[in-house]
C-alpha cells in the first residue's frame, strides 16, 4: 500500500513511517531549541516537519528553499547553546538527510563528479590538525564546525542539481529572494533618512545617518558588507544574462534588476563590494568584449549605469549636499585614518602568528584568541579579524591549509574556464560565465574582510561544480 501526497510524491507505508521517525524529532528539537511555550515556535516545528517530507521525497526541493533563503540571516534565526542557528542551516541538515534517506531507498549512492572533495578534504584535515595550537580550543572547535558544515552544503549541491531545469528554478529563486531583500534595503535607506527609529529600519547603530551622515543599507544581512557581498551574485549573472546570447529572456526585465541591484549595492558604501563588482565587470568585459563594442545592447547598459549614479547621488545627497563629499571620502580613504591603521595592525599581529607556527598556524577560529590580551577574554567590540582572508587563512592554518584552499580554488576557476569553452547551451554558458565572474569579485573582496563560513559563498562554489557537470554531461 503506498501513500500519496501529491503527483510526484509517492511513499510506500514503510518509507512513510521511517519519515516521520526521522523528521517529527528534528521538529520537536526546533521547538525546543527556542520556548516550548512559544506558539511560533511550535508551529514552526510543524511546518518543519511538513517541508522535511517532501524534501526527504525529493531533496533538491532543500537546494530550491536554501536558495531562496540565503539571504535571510537574521530573520527566522534562533539561539541554543550560545549559538545562532539559522533557518537555511537547518535545512541544510534536512537536505543532507534526505539525500541520505533517498540513497537507502533506491539501494544505491550515485556519487556525481566532485573534483573538489580532495582538497577540501585535505583542507579540513589541516584545520583539525591546527587545533593542537589552538589557545582557545572551545572557538576553534566551534568555527571548524561551521567550516565543514559550510563545506559539507557546498559538496551537496552538485549531487542534487543535475539537470537545466534545477538551474534555472535556482537563479529564478535567487533573484526573487535578493529582490525582496533590496526592497527592505531601499526602504532602510529612505527610513533612516526621515528619522524612522531603528526599531522599524533594523539598521544597527553603526551604519545609521548619525555616524557619515547618511545610512549604509544592510538590508537583512548583518553587515553591508556580507550585503554586499550576497549582491555580487544577482548582479553578476543577470549581467551575464544580458550580455549572452540567451533566448527567451526578457532584457528589459533585466536592465531593470541591474538597475535596482546596483543601486542597492552604491547604497551600502561598502569598499570591498565596489571592487568585487569591478572584478566582475572585468571578467565579463573580458568574455564579452566583442558583444560590448557591436551590441545593441551596450547602450542599454551606458543608460543603466547613469541611471545608478544619478539615483546614487540623489539619495546620497538627500538633505545636505555635503554627504557627497563624505562619501567620496569614506570610499576613497583605503589607505589612511583609524581604519587602515587598525588593518595594519592586525596584519602584524597575524604574521607574527604565522611565524610561530607557520605549517598549521595558531588554530582555526584562533586569530581573535591570539590577538587578545587572554584568548579567553573578548573584546567588548567582539574578536579581531585580519580583514584580509588569505592572510588570515595562513595565520589560522599555515601554509599546508592556505595551499590546499589555494588548490581547490584553482580547480574550480580552471575548471569554469573548460566548461564556459565547451558549452553548446548559450543559457548555461552565459551562467557559467556569471558564476564565474562572481566568484572571482567575491575572491577580490576577501581581500578586505575575513569570514569564511559564509552560506551563500559555498552556495557559489558548489553551483559552478554543478554547472560545470551539466555542461560536460552535454558537451
Amino acid at each position: 500500500m503506498n501513500i500519496k501526497i501529491a503527483n510526484k510524491f509517492e511513499f510506500s507505508i514503510k518509507e512513510f513511517v521511517l519519515l516521520i521517525v526521522l523528521t517529527v524529532p528534528l521538529g520537536i528539537s526546533v521547538s525546543i531549541a527556542g520556548e516550548w511555550t512559544d506558539p511560533l515556535m511550535v508551529l514552526g516545528g510543524i511546518i518543519g516537519v511538513v517541508i522535511s517530507i517532501f524534501i526527504f521525497r525529493n531533496p533538491v526541493l532543500g537546494i530550491f528553499l536554501i536558495a531562496f533563503l540565503l539571504p535571510f540571516e537574521r530573520i527566522g534565526a534562533i539561539e541554543a547553546a550560545g549559538m545562532t542557528i539559522r533557518i537555511s542551516q537547518i535545512l541544510t541538515i534536512v537536505t543532507i538527510g534526505g539525500w541520505i534517506f533517498d540513497g537507502l531507498r533506491k539501494q544505491s549512492f550515485f556519487l556525481r563528479k566532485n573534483p573538489l572533495i580532495f582538497p577540501l578534504a585535505l583542507f579540513v584535515v589541516v584545520n583539525v590538525a591546527s587545533l593542537l595550537n589552538a589557545e582557545n580550543i572551545e572557538r576553534s572547535a566551534s568555527v571548524l564546525l561551521f567550516t565543514i558544515f559550510t563545506i559539507a552544503f557546498s559538496l551537496l549541491i552538485p549531487q542534487l542539481v543535475n539537470r537545466e531545469s534545477h538551474v534555472k528554478i535556482i537563479i529564478k529563486l535567487v533573484v526573487i529572494s535578493a529582490f525582496i531583500v533590496g526592497v527592505f534595503g531601499i526602504f532602510q535607506f529612505l527610513g533612516d533618512m526621515i528619522g524612522l527609529p531603528q526599531s522599524i529600519t533594523g539598521l544597527r547603530d553603526l551604519y545609521t545617518k548619525e555616524v557619515l551622515g547618511f545610512p549604509r543599507i544592510q538590508s537583512t544581512a548583518l553587515e553591508p558588507l556580507y550585503f554586499a557581498n550576497y549582491l555580487l551574485i544577482p548582479l553578476g549573472l543577470l549581467c551575464a544574462l544580458f550580455l549572452g546570447k540567451t533566448k527567451n529572456i526578457r532584457y528589459s526585465y533585466l536592465i531593470f534588476l541591474i538597475i535596482f541591484f546596483g543601486l542597492n549595492l552604491v547604497l551600502t558604501v561598502s569598499r570591498g563590494g565596489y571592487l568585487g563588482f569591478i572584478v566582475i565587470l572585468v571578467v565579463l568585459g573580458i568574455y564579452y568584449f566583442k558583444r560590448i563594442f557591436t551590441s545593441r545592447k551596450t547602450p542599454m547598459l551606458l543608460v543603466a549605469a547613469l541611471v545608478i549614479a544619478y539615483i546614487a547621488v540623489r539619495f546620497l545627497g538627500f538633505g545636505n549636499a555635503v554627504n557627497l563629499e563624505i562619501f567620496k571620502g569614506h570610499v576613497t580613504n583605503a589607505f589612511y585614518g583609524a581604519a587602515y591603521s587598525e588593518r595594519v595592525e592586525t596584519l602584524e599581529i597575524a604574521m607574527d602568528g604565522y611565524y610561530q607556527h607557520p605549517w598549521i598556524g595558531v588554530g582555526v577560529g584562533g586569530f581573535g584568541p591570539y590577538a587578545s590580551v587572554h584568548p579567553y577574554v573578548e573584546p567588548n567590540d567582539g574578536w579581531k579579524i585580519v580583514n584580509n582572508e588569505s592572510i588570515e587563512l595562513i595565520a589560522e592554518v599555515g601554509i599546508l591549509g592556505l595551499l590546499s584552499f589555494v588548490v581547490m580554488l584553482a580547480i574550480v576557476i580552471f575548471r569554469s574556464i573548460k566548461a564556459i569553452q565547451v558549452a553548446k547551451d548559450s543559457y548555461l554558458r552565459a551562467i557559467m560565465i556569471g558564476f564565474l565572474a562572481v566568484f572571482l569579485g567575491i575572491l577580490a573582496q576577501y581581500q578586505t574582510f575575513s569570514t569564511l563560513y559564509i552560506m551563500h559563498v559555498w552556495f557559489v562554489i558548489g553551483m559552478m561544480v554543478a554547472v560545470q557537470n551539466i555542461i560536460f554531461k552535454k558537451a
